[in-house]
């Protein structure tokens, strides 16, 4: 019972901030994953300035922008370690593989799902997908590093 109240959310908690030190890592190695992150950043900031310097008020905006930012860090770095982490507790999956695995092909849904497969994806598209895969993989590793190797308690002694 203690490892469902202070384990796994801290667990989860720490490979979430690995998620996002991995996803500055993915910047700085892809380009096409440095300018989805910096070159939306600058454009969000430019679009903003611009609207207060014409005298609207940038706010509806800019709760608007950091709503689908804050929707988006949910999709990729929160959700897929949860859910994973929750799925390993209940089918006792003790894999590092598997955990790393299923995170990461869970945080790479998000842009296969934006694209629901109408076309194939172009090479910047893919960079991106294979980052946020990469990225999700690792946070599943930093999870399964803390918790998930014990994951589902321990099995009974075989006689």
């Amino acid at each position: 019972m203690l490892r469902w109240i202070v384990l796994i959310p801290f667990a989860c908690l720490v490979a979430m901030g690995a998620g996002v030190f991995f996803l500055g890592v993915a910047s700085f190695a892809s380009p096409a994953v440095a300018m989805l992150i910096g070159g939306g950043i600058e454009r969000l900031v430019d679009i903003l300035f611009g609207l207060a310097e014409s005298g609207v008020d940038p706010g509806p905006a800019a709760q608007a922008a950091f709503a689908l930012i804050a929707r988006l860090g949910l999709a990729i770095i929160v959700a897929p370690v949860v859910l994973v982490a929750v799925g390993s507790e209940l089918f006792r999956l003790r894999s590092g593989l598997l955990q790393s695995g299923f995170t990461g092909l869970l945080a790479a849904l998000l842009p296969l799902a934006m694209l629901r497969l109408s076309r194939a994806p172009s090479t910047a598209e893919i960079q991106i997908i294979s980052g946020l895969f990469l990225v999700g993989a690792a946070t599943g590793f930093v999870y399964w590093l803390i918790a998930g190797r014990g994951a589902g308690g321990e099995r009974p002694a075989q006689a």
